[in-house]
């Protein structure tokens, strides 16, 4: 017990000489999580407003992963109305023979085909 003072003394003195700089941050330095843009556009909407009521009602139909709906808002956003909306359809014409032409994963109990936005806009990427 007779030791404990002096030896609390001796810290507090030895680190009253170091400045706290040389400890480090008192803080973690806050991360900003980059939020994705959201483009409230009206074909946006619309797509929103099908997942929201016209999904759930209709059922897990779309063979496609990601599902038609998604893959559709993440068209929108990335390439603009116009283009976006054409790949869209595009899209939803190649939905119709998915067996043919891609492989199956499972997905949520469901077998479905992988089909991702990138495989079909690689053609955009090099020409910017």
């Amino acid at each position: 017990m007779k030791l404990i003072l002096p030896t609390l003394l001796l810290v507090v003195s030895l680190c009253g000489s170091v400045s706290a700089e040389q400890w480090g941050p008192w803080e973690a330095p806050a991360t900003q999580r980059q939020q994705p843009a959201t483009n409230n556009g009206p074909l946006q909407q619309a797509v929103r407003l099908f997942q929201k009521y016209v999904s759930p009602v209709d059922g897990p139909r779309c063979p496609m992963y990601p599902t038609c709906s998604t893959y559709s808002l993440q068209a929108l956003h990335k390439h603009g109305a116009l283009l976006g909306t054409f790949i869209t359809v595009d899209r939803l014409y190649r939905e119709v023979d998915a067996q043919k032409n891609f492989q199956p994963i499972a997905k949520w109990g469901w077998l479905r085909f992988h089909d991702p936005l990138t495989a079909n806009d690689f053609w955009l990427n090099r020409a910017q």
